[in-house]
């Protein structure tokens, strides 16, 4: 899934041939930001959600955002450059003070669990989503201009995690609000953020040039605030359960 890395060492600059091309590439884009959506809908697919079903997408969740860290986020970032170490080890503090010190907290999940999380954890999550499907944006369109068969490539692999990825975040979402329409509207914001990131490298590249460092400190801090929220906060909920069952879905997630 490293959508990324066919373009990381050159800086981002090109132009569009044509308006053709430009509506193919968005079209393109549009199909990526639909898939973060249909991956929310899957909270549809039962009526109502027991405590065991919140648990079992929480592993899901925790699964996907573990695997997406250390399998994609994280070798892309250090490929790309030496440093980004640090910021990885950031963005995992950041959340760590940031929950500590600045959020209320509140159980999420039921009274009896002995650990207790931040109401951040949910908005860490979805900003650390949103930060990613942005560069999924930047990747469709930056990868298009190389080569189109390059293109095609990294289309496929942002394509095979984005329905997942708006399942770990509305589940994420749903676990916190019980509330299937907030956690739609999160995979909506999934979706919108995908095509943010394919306007801005369509029209900041007109102007200027952008650095690949940027985009590995990006990469980087989001792999932090995966971790974070994977190991910290939802795996200590999962392991509280004491559901084998539920804890298989930890796994389920690192394989989708």
């Amino acid at each position: 899934m490293q959508q990324t890395g066919t373009f990381h060492k050159c800086r981002l600059n090109f132009s569009f041939n044509g308006v053709g091309e430009l509506m193919d590439i968005l079209f393109y884009v549009l199909t990526a930001a639909f898939a973060n959506v249909l991956g929310g809908f899957v909270i549809f697919l039962k009526k109502n959600w027991s405590r065991r079903g919140l648990n079992g997408l929480m592993a899901l969740s925790a699964g996907i955002l573990f695997a997406i860290a250390i399998m994609d986020l994280i070798p892309e970032a250090l490929e790309i450059q030496e440093s980004s170490a640090l910021y990885i080890v950031i963005g995992f503090g950041l959340i760590f003070l940031f929950q500590q010190f600045l959020a209320p907290h509140f159980h999420f999940g039921e009274e009896t669990h002995k650990h207790s999380h931040s109401q951040s954890t949910t908005f860490s999550a979805l900003l650390g989503m949103l930060v990613h499907t942005f560069f999924d944006g930047v990747s469709i369109v930056a990868s298009f201009k190389i080569d189109e068969r390059i293109g095609f490539v990294v289309l496929i692999a942002v394509l095979i995690h984005k329905i997942p990825d708006g399942l770990t975040i509305s589940s994420i979402v749903f676990a916190s609000f019980e509330s299937k329409k907030k956690a739609i509207g999160a995979s909506f914001l999934l979706g919108l953020s995908t095509i943010t990131g394919a306007i801005a490298a369509v029209s900041l590249t007109q102007f200027f040039m952008v650095d690949s460092s940027i985009l590995a400190i990006a990469l980087s801090i989001t792999a932090g605030i995966f971790l974070y929220i994977s190991t910290v906060d939802l795996l200590p909920v999962v392991s509280a359960t004491e559901d084998r069952v539920v804890i298989l879905f930890f796994f389920v997630g690192i394989l989708l």
